[in-house]
């Protein structure tokens, strides 16, 4: 695999997807046996495939960013010496997806050095969350071959999901898969909403406008998981956020389709519009919850 390919793939593995490499009990999900356990944790799987779906990997809106004339701005990003102030697992956790989401900034706008730099500081989240093996030559290996096959990709990114949160489900913090999924979407917002205030630009206000049926469905997955206070903080973020979404119109946007560039968006009717007051307004409350989450 090249380096480049690899760069273009970490942050789909950093943010998704994470196995505990060498923790065998972990590699499948906890199950009593019973085909009703079965059924529910298949049911919950598919659900999570959707989310995927549903929300854009930092890669297709950090592309979008790139495309929309956006200028690289490293001072909107989360310093990766900040890594060793995040001892917590919770805070780990967050700043894994944080870092990924910079992580597809940096390395959509052809930024080397910077790149490497997110990646040391997402290895250190991740391997003192003890779950390194997110690197692992096989899962990124998969992860290449089907670069081509959303479908086959998502497929894998869900799996790898799943076996990770069984991991830590038995040592029960199967929360943490879920925080990072959140923080790295709020990052993703973050990062959006920053560049639309100072770049204006059409298709970039529409597909934060759509991030209101994304954050629906994240909502929803960490409502999934046991509470406890770090993922009650982040939910009650995200319904903060919701409540700023709810004025804005998304038009009849219900299904996704990718492009030849690999960006995601969601479609189907009428096209999603945000006013110049609530843009100001979700950007400054994205900043707010984003700033608590790297500080």
């Amino acid at each position: 695999m090249t380096i480049q390919n690899l760069i273009r793939l970490l942050p789909v593995a950093l943010l998704l997807a994470a196995c505990g490499g060498g923790h065998q009990q972990g590699d499948e999900l906890l199950t009593d046996g019973s085909d009703s356990t079965a059924a529910a944790q298949d049911a919950m799987k598919q659900k999570t495939k959707k989310i995927f779906y549903s929300i854009p990997s930092p890669m297709e809106t950090a592309e979008l960013l790139r495309k929309a004339g956006a200028e690289y701005d490293k001072d909107i990003l989360n310093d990766p010496n900040n890594r060793t102030n995040y001892t917590s697992p919770s805070k780990q956790a967050i700043n894994l997806g944080v870092y990924g989401a910079d992580l597809s900034y940096a390395s959509v706008f052809n930024q080397t050095q910077e790149s490497m730099l997110f990646t040391a500081a997402a290895q250190s989240m991740a391997k003192q969350l003890g779950i390194n093996s997110v690197f692992s030559d096989s899962t990124m290996q998969a992860m290449e071959e089907a670069k081509g096959d959303r479908e086959a990709l998502l497929d894998i990114v869900t799996d790898t999901y799943w076996n990770m949160d069984g991991y830590l489900k038995e040592e029960g913090r199967s929360h943490l898969s879920a925080l990072m999924i959140a923080a790295g979407w709020t990052e993703g917002l973050y990062i959006a909403t920053q560049v639309a205030i100072t770049k204006p630009n059409d298709q970039l206000r529409q597909r934060i406008a759509e991030q209101k049926l994304s954050l629906k469905d994240i909502i929803s997955l960490l409502g999934e998981y046991p509470q406890e206070p770090t993922l009650t903080s982040v939910l009650g973020d995200m319904q903060a956020l919701s409540a700023i979404f709810e004025g804005i119109n998304v038009g009849g946007a219900t299904t996704t389709s990718t492009d030849a560039s690999g960006v995601t968006t969601i479609g189907g009717g009428s096209a999603a519009t945000i006013t110049d007051e609530q843009l100001k307004t979700l950007s400054e409350k994205a900043a707010s919850v984003r700033n608590s989450y790297i500080n």
